[in-house]
């Protein structure tokens, strides 16, 4: 049995995530907030060793590295672990240490541990749903970026099957993007279909300057750059097109200034049955494949674009 320290935090997520998802009742619902509870707890201590091992202990002063690989030591408590990521590791977004979801959380598993504990589905929910939010912003944003150690592939790849189930969780959805509403109507022409939690959410950012190109705001999936997007989301394969004469995975984009295939036929919230050619450089729906040039246009006359029209007319 082997579990590192992130691989055991989100092990614990991964069985709080599961008892959440769908219509939760009694044993899922208790079982939820105790392993919630402990990914949270670990998740923080995962970050602190991964800047330096001696932060999770009690006392950083009596740190030994030999204990410490057995476990046979005190360690930090939740509050204090918040407190060293604020002020040691200095971390962009620092949680809280008093946070009240946190509290309310830790609150209800001493009940449901130690006293046991009556309360409707809908409150139980309540109090998970805030931490769960809070959590996923943390590993997304602070924890999964800098780990640097043996178990980050496994890391990532489990909270790749993390992802999917944060979709059923309806409570997660309605919090996550029912806020998001005034950012997601005006950007339904270029929000995808999130590939790992299944709604419209993944967000196309125009420009490339350092901003990952599409981004779940629900469930936080995120892709590194244009390139991985296409592969993700494009139809077909390029050995196909050539050798079967299939549909291409993506096209260049007759208004970007880039060659890079960055045009994908796909679906968005605006058309959610149907599919678009949507530029991913520029974030912006265009009208069909130029006859001459195969690139992706606002086409013109003749089904060409702006382009090879002008280079037609030039030869008269």
């Amino acid at each position: 049995m082997h579990f590192p320290v992130i691989i055991n935090g989100l092990d614990y997520l991964h069985s709080s995530v599961s008892s959440l998802a769908g219509e939760p009742e009694g044993r899922a619902l208790k079982y939820a907030v105790l392993h919630l509870q402990f990914a949270a707890e670990t998740l923080f201590k995962a970050r602190l060793e991964l800047h330096d091992p001696a932060q999770v202990w009690l006392n950083p002063a009596k740190f030994d590295a030999r204990k410490h690989r057995l476990g046979e030591f005190s360690s930090v408590n939740p509050k204090g672990a918040l407190e060293r990521l604020r002020d040691v590791v200095e971390i962009k977004n620092p949680i809280a240490p008093d946070d009240a979801a946190l509290k309310a959380l830790v609150d209800l598993r001493n009940r449901l541990t130690h006293f046991g504990a009556t309360d409707t589905a809908v409150a139980v929910e309540a109090r998970a749903i805030p931490v769960l939010d809070l959590l996923l912003t943390f590993i997304d944003e602070e924890l999964l970026p800098h780990d640097d150690s043996d178990a980050a592939a496994d890391a990532w790849e489990l909270m790749e099957t993390i992802r999917p189930l944060v979709g059923q969780i309806r409570g997660l959805v309605d919090r996550r993007l029912g806020p998001l509403g005034e950012n997601l109507g005006p950007a339904s022409g270029h929000t995808l279909r999130c590939l790992s939690c299944g709604h419209f959410a993944a967000l196309v950012t125009p420009g490339n300057g350092g901003v990952r190109p599409v981004a779940c705001l629900l469930c936080g999936k995120a892709y590194d750059d244009v390139a991985e997007v296409v592969d993700a989301y494009g139809v077909g394969s390029f050995y196909s097109a050539i050798t079967e004469g299939g549909e291409p995975p993506a096209y260049e984009c007759a208004e970007c200034s880039t060659a890079q295939a960055c045009v994908v036929p796909t679906q968005t919230a605006d058309v959610p049955d149907g599919q678009v050619l949507l530029c991913l450089m520029g974030a912006h729906p265009l009208g069909g494949i130029c006859d001459s040039c195969q690139r992706a246009a606002d086409l013109d006359l003749a089904d060409m674009c702006s382009d090879c029209l002008d280079i037609r007319y030039a030869k008269f």
